[in-house]
């Protein structure tokens, strides 16, 4: 029977030692060394917005093959994790990063990088980045709509950031067109903003939207409607005549639509109502609508010399919320 030899030996060669493990052929051999975990370096946040942001980080897989992730959330218990990537398996340093979505605007949130290979798992430090606060906005209501443009309105609050705001605007709340963008400051407080809006058409529903935009983010405000007017009247002429019987001419028009205008006309003096009568125009046409001098009105003018003229100021209250105000210079007319 042959027998096994068994040989242990240790050289010591300048103050070093090698280890030589024992051989089934007698032999030595030399003892393999166990692979090194991979190294995990967390690096800074990056594209930081209201809601998302970048985490970027270092891997060194150490010659063996490595995956990595991040871990995020609100606390250092994170609770959320990336996908796993791989960062090769070389053995130096591989830039790695991940997106990080969902988030809740101006919000402080921790994160790392781990590293994991056959040969271990590393945690890389704890970092924390906050995410970004855009303004808050309000849309508003509408006022002066006419048949072809409208005074908008609402409020922003720019959340101590430079903020600029518009108004978004259509016949769908696809809106296609928009005002042009103004400035709101940079503020902690609400700022009440507005614009007009032109071009529109008569008698359409539109659809409008206050947006503000700052380094924070764009926030949008909720959407609004307005319908503008079907008709419009509008002052043919500046000047009346008074009859012999009292009676003064004011010529008013309806035009930009395919309704009748109507609502009530008052003639004034220093503020003293002189005249008034309630008017109905038929789209399309004008004319001149008659008042008659109040009793007031008569001693007004009677007070006044031949060819002498009386300035009054005439009112056009329209049903369809218009209002329109001009002055016209009255006159006694005499026959020779």
């Amino acid at each position: 029977m042959s027998r096994m030899r068994v040989v242990f030996a240790v050289i010591l060669a300048a103050c070093a030692s090698i280890v030589l493990s024992m051989s089934s052929g007698g032999g030595p051999g030399l003892a393999s060394a166990a692979p090194a975990a991979p190294a995990a370096t967390t690096g800074t946040a990056t594209n930081v917005a209201q809601s998302s942001a970048t985490a970027d980080g270092t891997v060194n897989p150490n010659g063996t093959a490595t995956s990595y992730y991040f871990q995020y959330g609100t606390t250092t218990s994170y609770g959320s994790n990336t996908p796993s990537a791989s960062a090769g398996a070389g053995s130096s340093d591989v830039a790695v990063s991940a997106n990080l979505s969902g988030l809740a605007s101006s919000t402080t949130y921790h994160y790392r990088v781990v590293a994991v290979s056959t040969a271990g798992t590393t945690d890389g430090t704890d970092q924390t980045f906050t995410t970004t606060t855009p303004p808050t906005v309000t849309t508003g209501g509408a006022a002066r709509i006419t048949h072809t443009w409208a005074g908008v309105s609402g409020t922003v609050n720019p959340r101590g950031q430079s903020t600029s705001y518009y108004f978004r605007y259509g016949t769908t709340t696809a809106y296609g067109l928009q005002s042009t963008p103004q400035n709101a400051g940079s503020g902690t407080g609400r700022v009440g903003v507005h614009a007009s809006i032109y071009g529109l058409t008569a008698d359409t529903t539109y659809h409008y939207q206050l947006v503000a935009e700052n380094a924070g983010g764009t926030s949008y405000g909720a959407d609004q409607t307005l319908t503008t007017t079907s008709s419009e009247a509008v002052v043919l002429g500046h000047e009346g005549f008074v009859s012999p019987g009292a009676v003064v001419g004011v010529e008013l028009g309806c035009f930009h639509g395919t309704s009748t205008c109507s609502g009530h006309l008052t003639m004034a003096h220093d503020g003293t109502v002189i005249g008034q009568r309630d008017y109905s125009i038929a789209a399309g046409s004008g004319g001149f609508q008659n008042m008659v001098l109040s009793a007031a009105g008569k001693q007004m003018l009677r007070s006044n010399s031949t060819f002498h003229l009386l300035a009054v100021t005439v009112t056009a209250d329209g049903a369809n919320s218009q209002k329109l105000s001009f002055v016209i210079h009255l006159a006694r007319w005499v026959w020779h």
